[in-house]
């Protein structure tokens, strides 16, 4: 919720497989980018779509206060503390049809579009780790006008979502670099906890919280492309 993880050798070898091959970790440099207030402002539509799930499934709209960043099951979870499994499934596929339509006022992040454009032309390998679904992913970046790159990490991809480190160590394996080699742009309580437990360097957009709210992460940007600044003084 956002208002707010998998040449021929010699005989004497056993020979690669394409996935190995696919999977042997670089040394240089990725960053990976939460999604939702980080490249994409989607709070008020984020905000407007619990706000009607509260009024269908029953739940007051103020127990959403702190589940910015959680994945929309694990709200589900929360929000509905006696729900069964057939229930829980129910209203997780409700709220993604429901966000999935709610598509005003999606716009990028002032910088993003800019700061992506600078990585690219740096070469320096860049991915999405979303706690969306792919659809709702897919339709977001869609309508803020931001590439979404194959490589593209979502909770439909992972075990254990955000806090969990699984989704930021899928994402660095699928760019072929270490996750200690990795930034991971963040805005949200479970997006830095995951990837400091990554192993990355966290550095947290101060979009939705304050420093003082995002107290682990290793840096803060106040814009997006300060980062630029921060990777040039790492390198």
């Amino acid at each position: 919720m956002r208002l707010d993880h998998r040449s021929e050798p010699s005989k004497c070898h056993k020979p690669q497989t394409a996935d190995m091959v696919k999977n042997i970790m670089r040394t240089d440099l990725a960053v990976l980018f939460d999604l939702d207030s980080t490249l994409v402002d989607s709070s008020a539509a984020v905000r407007n779509s619990w706000i009607q799930l509260a009024g269908e499934a029953g739940f007051a709209p103020q127990a959403l206060v702190g589940l910015h960043g959680v994945p929309a099951e694990g709200c589900i979870r929360i929000l509905l503390p006696h729900a069964d499994e057939t229930e829980v499934q129910h209203w997780t596929a409700r709220i993604e049809d429901i966000e999935v339509g709610a598509i005003d006022g999606v716009v990028a992040i002032p910088g993003a579009i800019e700061l992506l454009a600078a990585l690219d032309e740096r070469e320096i390998p860049w991915t999405i780790v979303t706690s969306c679904t792919a659809p709702l992913a897919k339709i977001r970046t869609k309508i803020a006008g931001i590439a979404q790159p194959t490589t593209t990490v979502t909770f439909s991809d992972v075990t254990h979502g955000k806090p969990h480190a699984e989704p930021f160590l899928l994402g660095a394996s699928r760019l072929g670099v270490d996750p200690s080699n990795c930034w991971v742009i963040e805005d949200a309580h479970s997006g830095v906890t995951a990837g400091k437990s990554a192993g990355a360097t966290v550095a947290a957009v101060l979009t939705t919280h304050s420093r003082e709210e995002l107290p682990h992460a290793d840096h803060y940007l106040e814009s997006l492309l300060d980062l630029l600044t921060l990777i040039d003084q790492e390198r």
